[in-house]
C-alpha cells in the first residue's frame, strides 16, 4: 500500500503527526520510568541511579553489559535477515552494531573466557523471547526494537558511556560499547532515522502494532534492570571468576558436571550438562533434558566468599552426586 494512501485511511489526528512523534508520545512515560533523573523516592536506586553516583561497583556493570549482550545478539541476528528486505532494509546499518563493541567490552572486563561465564536472566530470556517473536511475524517488529535499542543507545546511552569512563577510568574498551565511531553527528544520524520511520510504507493497523511492539520492548528492558537491580552487591565473586571456574568445569570436567546435575542437581534423566554461574548461596547449571535445556540451582552446604571455597564445595557435590548414583 502507497504510503499516501495509509495515511489517507488513518484518522486525522494521527494522519497529521508524523509517526516517529506518535512514537516518541506514546513510550514517553515508559522512558521516563527508566529516567533516573525522574521523581523515584518511592524506590531504591537502580543500575542507572548506582552508575550516575558513581556509587555502581565494576563487577555490577559488567553483569548489566552481559545482559545487554543477548539483546543485541538476538536484534542483530534479525538485521542481517532484513538487510534487503524493502520495508526493513533501511532501518539496518552497519555502524549501529553493537554486539562486537560489547564481545570486546567483555573480553576486557572478564578475560577470554568470558562466554563460559555469563547467562541470560529469566527476564532476559523473556525479553529476547519477544525479540525473536516480534522479527519472526514481520518487518514491524525489527524496526520497533531496533528503534528502541539503537536511538536510545546514540541519545541517553551517551551518558551512560561517560559515566561508565569517569567511574571506572576506561579508556576505548570497557565502555565502547558507547561508541559510535561511523557516526559523526548522532543527532544528524537521529533525525536521518526519524525522517525514515515518517515515511514507512505500512498500513494503520501495522503502524499500530509498531507502536505496541516499541511499549512491549521498553517493558522487557524495564523488566531486565529491575533484575539486576535486585541483585546488586549480592555476588561475591566477580564476573571474571565466574567465567574462568565454569569455563572450566564445562571444558575440563564436563562428565563431572553432568554427575553433579543427576544426582545432587535432582536432573537423573540429563543427557548433558553445564555450569552457568555461581554466587555466594548455590550454584547454577543447565541441563540437557530430552533435547530442552532446563536451568539446576544446587545450594552450597553454607555460603562462600572466596574463591578458594569453591573448589571444595564443587568436590564434595560431586562425590554425594557420584554415591547417589552408584546407590
Amino acid at each position: 500500500m502507497p504510503a499516501d494512501t495509509a495515511a489517507a485511511n488513518e484518522p486525522a489526528s494521527t494522519a497529521a503527526t508524523p509517526f516517529s512523534a506518535r512514537i516518541r508520545e506514546a513510550s514517553w512515560s515508559r522512558h521516563q520510568g527508566l529516567d533516573p533523573s525522574a521523581d523515584a523516592a518511592d524506590r531504591s536506586p537502580g543500575v542507572f541511579d548506582r552508575l550516575f553516583d558513581g556509587s555502581l561497583g565494576v563487577d555490577d556493570y559488567t553483569r548489566w553489559h552481559a545482559q545487554q549482550f543477548f539483546v543485541y545478539e538476538a536484534i542483530e541476528a534479525a538485521a542481517e535477515r532484513y538487510a534487503d528486505d524493502p520495508v526493513a532494509g533501511p532501518f539496518v546499518f552497519g555502524e549501529l552494531a553493537r554486539r562486537g563493541a560489547i564481545e570486546r567490552d567483555l573480553a576486557f572486563l572478564m578475560g577470554p573466557k568470558w562466554r563460559s561465564g555469563i547467562e541470560p536472566l529469566p527476564e532476559t530470556r523473556a525479553y529476547v523471547d519477544r525479540i525473536n517473536a516480534a522479527c519472526a511475524e514481520g518487518p514491524g517488529g525489527y524496526i520497533a526494537h531496533a528503534y528502541t535499542r539503537y536511538l536510545g543507545d546514540l541519545s541517553g546511552g551517551q551518558a551512560f558511556g561517560r559515566a561508565a569512563r569517569r567511574s571506572f577510568g576506561f579508556d576505548g574498551e570497557g565502555a565502547s560499547f558507547y561508541s559510535f565511531e561511523g557516526i559523526a553527528s548522532p543527532k544528524s544520524f537521529k533525525d536521518e532515522y526519524r525522517s525514515r520511520l515518517d515515511a514507512l510504507d505500512l498500513p494503520p493497523e501495522d503502524r499500530e502494532r509498531l507502536i505496541a511492539e516499541v511499549l512491549a520492548a521498553y517493558d522487557h528492558n524495564g523488566a531486565v534492570l529491575a533484575a539486576l537491580g535486585a541483585r546488586l552487591d549480592k555476588n561475591p565473586f566477580s564476573p571474571k571468576v565466574i567465567a574462568a571456574i565454569c569455563h572450566h568445569m564445562n571444558t575440563d570436567h564436563a562428565a563431572d558436571t553432568l554427575v553433579i546435575c543427576q544426582g545432587a542437581g535432582g536432573v537423573p534423566d540429563a543427557g548433558s550438562a553445564r555450569m552457568t554461574g555461581f554466587d555466594g548461596e548455590g550454584a547454577d547449571f543447565a541441563a540437557l533434558v530430552g533435547g530442552t535445556e532446563v536451568p539446576v540451582r544446587i545450594a552450597w552446604a553454607a555460603p562462600l566468599s572466596e574463591r578458594a571455597e569453591v573448589r571444595p564445595e564443587i568436590v564434595r557435590l560431586f562425590t554425594e552426586s557420584k554415591g547417589r548414583r552408584a546407590d
